[in-house]
């Protein structure tokens, strides 16, 4: 581990100490609400600098989407420090690498199998969920310090023991304070259509992100000079600039849980909560890049819920949304195919549909079988052992990937939206990988809550983040999307 990190994680463990201590100031009230805030962003900000590294130039290294070249994890994030093959030999400075590194990294550096390293790396997860819920307060026989629960006695310390063998009862001081990035990459995987596009950090709500002009400029011939006076110069131009500024908004939501839930009960639940937790925010996210219509009517009629907090759908303007009528086909009930769907769409698309490798087809499963039948369609198993296949990819059309979301609705009207009446189309929607971006101003969250719900003896589990899904280049003028609608389910 370098200085930098070392001074990273000390940094980080002072924070939390100082955030720890202000939540009790807070529960005593000699301290304002807002002081306790700035803490936890101040933590969670150095969270990301000892989790995600930081560059030779001091710039966050941030998850990137799909990666061409990478056939064995299509969705790998950038490598932190760590794991250019320098893993500390012991102590809890080792833990920490293990757990917050892939498991293929690991297996890379250290010989651990990765699927060791995934259940280390799981029940990590399971004590930091923990360690919050036993920090919240007082649940029914819960301990307020996780070391002296039964899970942490039993489960975790054996694991961080095989991890690190030559240092004794070092399991019995590492407490993971950071989900793992199995979890993190388990999130990932699930987010078919979030995969597709590049992500950044955001360091400012709003972020400005500077941009070339979207047009190239033309220059001009010369003709040879001969003349000693009055020579004719090459033509002027200015290369146009641009900004493209990136809004984060929260994605999130809570749970009640009773006071009588015992610690054996809680204890179950961690796996349960994790699949949740998973499933929960990918789908949301999923669901608004598709669906997204800030603007009140929603495009469709069934999302109405424009008070806070918000239908997910309501979050950001999506793929659909950032559709223009001249590049949408209408085909006029009939079942899509190649010719009539996807060709079609990256006709539309103009220089934004040339490049294969750079589109994805998003696909209801209506509109995927009726594919199928379709001789231009290639199923993965027709790929070939060396192919790259994408989060949610069940086939190729010239090409490009076709991926089947269960949030491409098959329920809309003869105009491509939903009404309620007519509910028995379908679109297939074509979008430029590189169309879009999407920014994170603050990653995976999860919170416990004892005061809101004293009087009925509950408590509240939150969890949340905030994303950013925006457009590149004008949608107004520029065709990197396009729809098929009307097309039969």
């Amino acid at each position: 581990m370098t200085d930098e990190e070392k001074q990273a994680l000390d940094e980080l463990k002072q924070g939390v100490a100082t955030l720890t201590q202000g939540v009790t100031d807070l529960k005593a009230g000699l301290v304002d609400p807002a002081v306790v805030e700035k803490m936890a962003a101040d933590v969670t900000e150095l969270q990301t600098q000892v989790k995600g590294g930081v560059d030779a130039d001091g710039n966050k290294i941030v998850r990137q989407g799909f990666v061409p070249d990478d056939e064995d994890d299509p969705i790998k994030r950038q490598q932190t420090p760590l794991a250019t093959g320098k893993i500390p030999l012991a102590g809890a400075e080792r833990l920490l690498a293990l757990q917050s590194l892939s498991p293929k990294d690991v297996e890379r550096f250290t010989k651990i199998p990765a699927g060791e390293v995934e259940q280390f790396q799981a029940t990590c997860d399971n004590v930091t969920i923990l360690d919050a819920i036993c920090q919240s307060g007082d649940f029914r026989h819960m301990p307020k310090d996780v070391r002296e629960t039964a899970y942490f006695k039993d489960e975790f310390v054996p694991w961080t023991q095989a991890m690190d063998s030559t240092t004794a009862g070092e399991g019995d001081e590492f407490v993971p304070t950071l989900l793992s990035a199995s979890l993190i990459d388990r999130i990932s995987l699930e987010l078919r259509v979030a995969a597709l596009f590049s992500a950044i950090e955001m360091p400012s709500q709003p972020f400005e992100v500077p941009g070339r002009a979207v047009s190239r400029s033309r220059l001009g011939t010369k003709a040879e000079e001969t003349a000693d006076t009055g020579q004719a110069k090459f033509l002027a131009v200015t290369p146009g600039s641009r900004k493209v500024t990136m809004t984060a908004v929260k994605l999130g939501g809570r749970a009640l849980v009773s006071k009588e839930a015992e610690e054996d009960a809680i204890i179950a639940m961690l796996p349960f909560i994790q699949e949740e937790l998973v499933d929960f925010m990918a789908a949301d996210l999923e669901d608004a890049i598709v669906n997204g219509d800030d603007s009140s009517p929603h495009l469709d009629s069934d999302v109405t819920d424009f008070t806070d907090p918000k239908d997910p759908r309501t979050a950001f303007n999506g793929i659909r949304h950032a559709t223009q009528a001249a590049a949408k086909t209408d085909l006029s009930n009939a079942v899509p195919t190649v010719a009539n769907s996807i060709r079609a769409n990256r006709k539309k698309m103009g220089k934004y549909g040339i490049r294969p490798g750079d589109l994805a087809h998003l696909l209801s499963l209506s509109a995927y079988m009726s594919l199928l039948g379709d001789a231009n369609v290639y199923t993965v198993d027709k790929y070939g052992p060396g192919a790259t296949i994408l989060a949610g990819e069940l086939g190729r059309a010239d090409g490009t990937p076709l991926i089947v979301s269960e949030y491409v609705r098959q329920d809309l009207n003869a105009s491509g939206v939903f009404d309620g009446v007519t509910t028995t189309r379908t679109i297939v929607q074509t979008v430029n990988r590189r169309g879009f971006v999407i920014g994170s101003r603050r990653g995976l969250t999860v919170q416990v809550f004892r005061e809101l719900y004293a009087e009925s003896d509950q408590d509240v589990v939150q969890v949340s983040w905030r994303k950013a899904f925006t457009p590149w280049y004008p949608v107004a003028t520029e065709f990197f999307t396009a729809q098929a609608f009307n097309a039969t389910t």
